[in-house]
């Protein structure tokens, strides 16, 4: 069972959250201090925790709105995608057929769990199981041969009965078959023994089953409570994690104990007994060794708590490529002590607490996730509060390549305010959380966020607000330099001869390769500019397009953008083709060896022995001519060559051969695109 969306109601700061999609990896949730990220996620954590942590309504229902406290309002609806295992388990219990994989699960403020299938509300019906009728059924006495056959016709008429009244959910009639069937039982027997008192000894037995198998009716089941139940069952553990639940190092197990003991715990108690569980000690009996006063019990006491540190670093320090460290505990008197070996540098044991606020985190995280995830270290959904707060700007940057480690084969969903913990180019995993009037609500679309809320993605983008003058409220952008040089001077050409090429008023903007146009593409949609995105239709080109297509333009229809493909265009639907192929392959290969002549001529060749080969895009060619002979080729050194060409030509007369045809397509679809 996987999480593919939830819904907060109703909870602290939050009315309605919207629904909110997830990807299949990571979900990042931005949005500033106190904008209710917080709220969200300890919600969804309630939903399902480890550990019991219930709705508690007097703190969690919104503020000034006591008057409308209803313990039956849900807070959250979980949205999940079944396995094929499960689909199958629940087919077992319905007689239609399972067309949907997904399932909408709720819980309320006290706690109780409703299952719904969107669309099919009858699928699992308020009726018992065939199988558990018969089951009930089957308890039933079977008859004994040696009775007469009066009797024999008699008894199993009423068994008969009972399993056809029963098929039929007729429960409530069976109380009347108690005396009926005992009646018409007694009316039957034989007159002599032994078969009289066989005869009787079923009947007694059969009117007491039969008294009995109304409760049983009554209690069982229906398939929609087994549905309900093994749905619930299926359940991931919910594991939430912020900085308040970091393991300190250092604890002084006396007071651990008397706070427990008080009931009064604090988070930094709760971890500390957490690991203590994990690592397979007991509080009690470290603190009796401790105060023994006997060197034997105190020194047990100390290789306990080395095979305690080895058992957590076999099982969690180990689990990590990223970070291989050896744990170590220790005990001087009642205060415990936990120190730190990172293998890969030589710098011996050093306290937990004088590592570095990061490392300290992820060594937390690791120990919590092994404990509320029962040792697997998958099936779960991570909830990660403000993850990497005491990272420098690149541990950021590192700790998103370690979140994808722990999503490979979890759900992981994090919050940040952080630019360096946003990946603009996994657009699909992005989420805004901004307040309305009615509380904080949760967009895939950050265009409507204000000012404010937006600061956050474009310091992702490194774009600063007072460098908005790069852009425009009209945008093109390409994937480099060289396109964004031979387009500018094509439509300069174009209007030279009176023709329409990029209107003035559109900007271009150039990339570092069609990831780039993404990542730029999605700061403009956000920005609510209007932009259009050109793309090589080569195999990164197209995936690009359709990355962006797909996780932005068609899933926000107010937004004024759009993508244009360049083989598309130029040469038909599904052609390859990049920005050089506008030009013929005679005239770049020209202008190639312009611009390589001393490459070509330290090879001691002859300009003719560089020749194409074959059909198809012009780079692809140019390259294999030139790795023949050991060249190494610049395109950007051609381009502009190229340029050059363009600046001094007075019309489009002056172009190569098809140069206009093709551009005029160009220019035509990124107007088009712009809606000019």
């Amino acid at each position: 069972m996987q999480i593919i969306s939830f819904r907060v109601y109703k909870y602290r700061n939050i009315e309605d959250s919207g629904e909110v999609s997830l990807s299949d990896a990571l979900t990042c949730i931005v949005g500033k201090n106190q904008s209710g990220k917080t709220a969200l996620l300890r919600a969804l954590h309630k939903f399902n925790p480890h550990d019991s942590d219930p709705y508690i309504m007097n703190r969690e229902w919104p503020r000034g709105q006591r008057t409308k406290r209803d313990k039956s309002q849900k807070v959250c609806d979980v949205r999940f995608r079944l396995t094929d295992a499960e689909v199958e388990a629940l087919a077992k219990l319905t007689s239609q057929e399972m067309n949907t994989d997904e399932v909408v699960i709720s819980k309320d403020y006290q706690g109780r769990f409703d299952v719904a299938f969107p669309g099919m509300p009858d699928l699992f019906p308020e009726a018992l199981h065939p199988n558990s009728i018969d089951g009930i059924c089957d308890t039933l006495p079977e008859v004994p041969k040696q009775v007469g056959p009066e009797f024999m016709q008699a008894a199993k008429s009423c068994l008969d009965e009972v399993r056809r009244t029963a098929t039929e959910g007729r429960f409530s009639s069976l109380t009347e078959m108690v005396t009926a069937h005992g009646e018409r039982l007694s009316s039957t027997l034989s007159p002599d023994n032994p078969q009289r008192q066989t005869e009787e000894a079923f009947r007694s037995e059969y009117v007491n089953k039969l008294g009995e198998m109304k409760t049983a009716f009554q209690q069982a089941p229906t398939i929609r409570q087994q549905a309900h139940d093994y749905l619930v069952s299926q359940i991931p553990t919910f594991i939430y994690m912020d900085d308040f639940r970091e393991f300190r190092g250092r604890a002084d197990l006396s007071q651990v104990r008397d706070r427990r003991a008080k009931k009064g715990l604090n988070p930094d108690d709760e971890t500390f007994l957490m690991i203590l569980q994990l690592a397979g000690l007991d509080l009690d009996t470290l603190i009796e060794q401790g105060d023994s006063g006997d060197e034997n019990i105190i020194h047990e006491r100390q290789l306990d708590l080395q095979d305690a540190a080895n058992t957590l670093t076999r099982d969690v320090a180990g689990r990590w490529e990223q970070n291989k460290y050896r744990i170590e505990f220790r005990a001087d008197g009642q205060t415990f002590f936990t120190e730190i070996e990172e293998v890969d540098k030589d710098v011996g044991m050093i306290p937990l607490e004088e590592q570095s606020k990061g490392f300290v985190w992820f060594f937390s995280f690791d120990l919590r996730f092994m404990h509320d995830s029962d040792g697997t270290f998958e099936g779960c959904v991570l909830l990660l509060d403000e993850p990497g707060l005491h990272l420098h700007p690149g541990g950021q940057a590192d700790l998103l390549k370690r979140l994808d480690s722990y999503a490979e084969k979890n759900t992981l969903i994090y919050t940040t305010h952080l630019p360096f913990l946003i990946d603009l180019r996994e657009p699909e995993r992005i989420k805004v959380i901004n307040q309305v009037e009615d509380g904080a609500v949760v967009s895939d679309n950050f265009s409507g966020c204000q000012p404010d809320e937006k600061l956050t993605l474009q310091t992702a983008l490194g774009i600063r607000a007072n460098q908005s003058y790069l852009i425009s409220d009209k945008n093109l952008v390409v994937e480099g330099a060289h396109d964004y040089w031979l387009l500018t001077e094509l439509s300069n050409v174009f209007q030279r001869s009176g023709k329409e090429g990029i209107p003035e008023d559109i900007m271009i903007t150039a990339g570092g390769g069609a990831p780039e146009v993404v990542h730029m593409a999605t700061f403009m949609i956000g920005q609510g500019l209007e932009v259009v995105s050109l793309f090589d239709s080569d195999k990164e080109g197209r995936s690009q397009e359709e990355r962006l297509r797909k996780a932005w333009i068609t899933r926000y229809k107010d937004a004024k953008s759009g993508t244009v493909l360049l083989g598309d265009t130029i040469h038909g639907v599904g052609e390859d083709a990049t920005i050089e192929d506008l030009f013929p392959g005679n005239y770049y290969l020209e202008k190639m060896k312009e611009s390589h002549q001393d490459k070509i001529a330290d090879a001691g060749l002859q300009q003719e022995q560089v020749a194409l080969e074959g059909d198809g895009p012009i780079l692809p060619r140019v390259e294999v001519a030139c790795s023949k002979h050991g060249l190494m080729f610049n395109k950007g050194s051609v381009a502009k060559a190229i340029r050059k060409d363009l600046v001094k030509s007075a019309t489009v007369q002056d172009l190569p051969d098809g140069v206009e045809d093709k551009a005029e397509k160009l220019f035509s679809a990124i107007r088009r695109a712009f809606g000019v």
